[in-house]
């Protein structure tokens, strides 16, 4: 195992990755949990064994996250659209200290009514796309874990259908209070295009993140810095407002400003407030999201997420919700808890009945 992990972590340096908006399968960049969205999407770190992260960066897994259960509903526009997204995932810890993980992630577009050339119809259909998840973790020092994801990828819109195999790979130290993380996610290739001869890039992208949580204050810090392969990672129609702005009289002061406005769109900042010891209050910001997302003058909250997790005793339940466009937001709802105290509590009132009769 320890070969086939450094094998992957050495892979990403040999291909070439496009940014978002120019590459197909853009729905294995959507969050994995209610708190990733209400973090922004980006943050790559976490300190709280919330398994949907370690599915995001398997470097995360380690022992404490053995037999933990996550289930994801996310909505984006579900009204006016009908898109819905969702994650499923599972952890187990193994006698040789490696933990692994397995899950789907997937997304349907809702309903279409097709018609052909001469406008036809030829019924209605049902796009939808998976990504399966097979990743493992190992300590290979103490604090300093190495993971890797196996990921095949299966799209099927209308009556194209396309493959891919991608891969993520993730260095982690972690200790007490902080966690940091660097990451290589969605590497791989198109193995079947939606056409013959017209394969098409993967939004792969390298990041890197840290929370930190202070020792004597009930806050937790996030911070992702995300693809970190490109520093140009505007949109086509933003390079087009920043070539032809004539808001800038003075040429070294547009570069600055230019030059901070790239910098700010790799950034993803969050913080968690712990409310007592069952309530988290999570607030998120992304700058990239705010440019580019909105119109007008007005930003109307763009880029700015926000959400909420109440711990019970055997299982947490979250809400997040990311303001994605001036027009509406994306909403997540998770549910995590761990199957072997579900299994125990079952086991014991089976007893306790059997007893009584």
């Amino acid at each position: 195992m320890k070969r086939i992990l450094l094998f992957l972590l050495l892979l990403p340096f040999s291909i070439f990755a496009q940014i978002g908006g120019g590459s197909t399968f853009e729905f294995v960049t959507l969050p994995y949990s209610a708190s990733e969205n209400a973090f922004g999407g980006s943050i790559i770190t976490e300190l709280d064994n919330k398994l949907a992260f370690a599915l995001k960066n398997p470097s995360l897994l380690d022992s404490t996250f053995s037999n933990e259960v996550t289930g994801n509903c996310g909505l984006l526009h579900m009204k006016e659209s009908g898109i819905g997204y969702g994650t499923i995932g599972y952890a187990h810890t193994l006698a040789n200290k490696m933990t692994m993980s397995g899950g789907i992630h997937f997304i349907s577009y809702g309903t279409f009514d097709g018609f052909d050339e001469s406008g036809t119809e030829t019924g209605h259909f049902f796009p939808k796309e998976y990504l399966l998840m097979c990743g493992a973790s190992y300590p290979v020092k103490e604090h300093l874990y190495v993971g890797a994801n196996v990921k095949p990828l299966l799209s099927y819109l209308e009556s194209y259908s396309s493959y891919a195999m991608l891969f993520d790979i993730g260095v982690t130290y972690k200790k007490e209070r902080t966690c940091a993380s660097l990451a290589v996610r969605n590497v791989g290739w198109q193995l079947k295009p939606y056409t013959d001869d017209n394969r098409e890039p993967i939004p792969y992208s390298i990041d890197l993140g840290i929370s930190q949580r202070l020792e004597h204050a009930p806050l937790q810090f996030n911070f992702a810095y995300e693809n970190l392969q490109k520093f140009d990672i505007s949109n086509v129609e933003q390079k087009k407002k920043t070539t032809n702005s004539s808001l800038y009289v003075d040429d070294e002061e547009r570069g600055f400003v230019t030059f901070g406005k790239k910098f700010l769109k790799h950034i993803d900042i969050s913080t968690e407030i712990f409310i007592g010891k069952n309530i988290v209050a999570m607030l998120g910001y992304n700058y990239q999201k705010s440019d580019e997302l909105s119109f007008g003058t007005s930003k109307k909250g763009v880029g700015l997420n926000v959400g909420l997790a109440l711990n019970f005793s055997r299982f947490q339940v979250s809400y997040g919700w990311a303001k994605q466009h001036a027009a509406g937001g994306r909403n997540a709802f998770t549910l995590a808890f761990n199957a072997e105290t579900i299994y125990s509590v079952c086991r014991n009132k089976k007893s306790s009945y059997d007893n009584r009769n």
